[in-house]
């Protein structure tokens, strides 16, 4: 019962959250700037990252031919070693990947910003249904 009336609250303060407009667009543009650069740090520490990344693909690609149940990590451990052996031999192409995917990928603010008034009057709607079920269990 108590995780009824927990989800529900969670639930109508996002949806309101949501509705509230500039008030969200600021908390975005404050929760926005970077803690720290990983760039900088992980570049200072190439090779020994480049060597952890290596030994790990390695390991992956192992046991998924260990286990062909776990095909997935085929794929994930030649990502690791690839970017492993970046960071090895060819460091300069990692900022060239970075400004690529900057440039490709998507903002998530614009998409929760262009649909935050429909997900904030679902998620309100959901709510109310929420309590509707909790005072009907309490019944």
């Amino acid at each position: 019962m108590e995780w009824l009336i927990t989800s529900g609250i969670v639930s109508l303060l996002a949806g309101l959250f949501l509705l509230a407009g500039e008030r969200f667009r600021r908390l975005g543009d404050l929760l926005n700037k970077p803690v720290a650069y990983i760039d900088s740090a992980l570049g200072a520490a190439r090779i020994p990252v480049g060597i952890v990344l290596v030994i790990a693909g390695g390991w992956m690609i192992s046991v998924a031919f260990n286990y062909p149940a776990l095909w997935y990590l085929h794929v994930i451990g030649i990502a690791v070693l690839f970017f492993g052996l970046l960071y090895l031999f060819l460091p300069q192409w990692l900022a060239v990947f970075s400004q690529a995917a900057d440039r490709i990928l998507f903002s998530a603010d614009e998409v929760v910003l262009g649909a935050r008034k429909g997900v904030g009057v679902v998620l309100i709607v959901v709510a109310i249904y929420i309590f509707y079920v909790a005072y009907l269990t309490v019944k």
